[in-house]
């Protein structure tokens, strides 16, 4: 079970306490919530993300702009609404969302999920799939279970930008974010269990040969992506989906990137927990 649409809620307007555990019990419950037809402000998306926990920043509070400070813009267009040039080094860093990915999964503690806001779609592109990788996990075989439930992946930002090819880190930018160990196989508060996959971050297999790594986690995408798995949004204007970073994976659709303008504005909300394995014993090395 993943998604739902949620009607009826004016998110313009602050929510009371109880819509407010209401919607949060609902993302725990179907980890995508779609929440159409909201034609509001930067400062009410702001102030929506806020009632869920800490927001990240993107800018100075007393930035020169008028930019809401926690509203990031995913765009390809410039500021004037301009198609970017084909060649845009900012184009070839939108395409990483067309792979399947888990945000910020190169951080020691991921975000906790996104607030994403359709200002301009395209018809019949542009989809965003999201995976459900608690029941991909649950539905594997169990001698797999068994298998990877003791494995660590090496989960880099330098690896996917040397591999996609974007413009080479300095070693500066590289120290400020260094490679991570999390599990294959994430323990939830909950009790639950799900796999962990973000493949254009996933270098290694802690212990293992890079061939062999990137096998395996090619076949765990592969499961994880059936069609049984997924939740297809096919976007409207102003549609608003809010999902949970822990235990569901997205990518978006192509589209004519040099063509058709596609922006959106989200809010990120800022993680607290590390990504615990099902097991206790030691912490594999990378």
């Amino acid at each position: 079970m993943i998604g739902a649409e949620i009607t009826g809620i004016d998110l313009s307007c602050p929510l009371d306490a109880e819509t407010v555990r209401n919607v949060a019990q609902a993302l725990a419950l179907y980890g995508i919530l779609v929440f159409p037809d909201q034609a509001i402000s930067d400062e009410a998306h702001a102030r929506f993300g806020k009632q869920f926990g800490e927001l990240a920043r993107f800018r100075a509070s007393d930035s020169c702009d008028s930019a809401v400070p926690e509203i990031f813009r995913g765009a390809n267009t410039d500021q004037n609404g301009n198609l970017l040039a084909p060649g845009d080094e900012r184009l070839k860093l939108m395409k990483i969302n067309w792979l399947w990915h888990i945000d910020s999964s190169y951080r020691a503690v991921p975000t906790r999920g996104a607030i994403l806001h359709g200002l301009e779609m395209i018809d019949d592109a542009g989809d965003t799939i999201f995976a459900n990788l608690r029941a991909a996990y649950e539905m594997l075989p169990t001698a797999e279970r068994n298998h990877i439930e003791g494995l660590f992946a090496r989960h880099s930002f330098e690896f996917m930008v040397n591999t996609c090819g974007l413009p080479a880190l300095t070693g500066e930018e590289a120290a400020a974010i260094p490679a991570v160990l999390h599990p294959l196989v994430r323990q939830h508060r909950d009790g639950r269990k799900s796999l962990y996959l973000s493949p254009p971050y996933m270098e290694t297999i802690a212990g293992w040969d890079q061939p062999a790594s990137l096998a395996l986690v090619q076949e765990l995408t592969e499961w994880a992506a059936q069609d049984r798995f997924l939740y297809r949004h096919r976007w409207r204007r102003n549609d608003l989906i809010m999902w949970d970073n822990g235990w569901t994976m997205h990518k978006v659709t192509p589209f004519d990137i040099a063509g058709a303008k596609r922006i959106t504005h989200g809010v990120v909300l800022v993680g607290s927990e590390t990504i615990e394995p099902v097991w206790t014993g030691k912490r594999q090395e990378s």
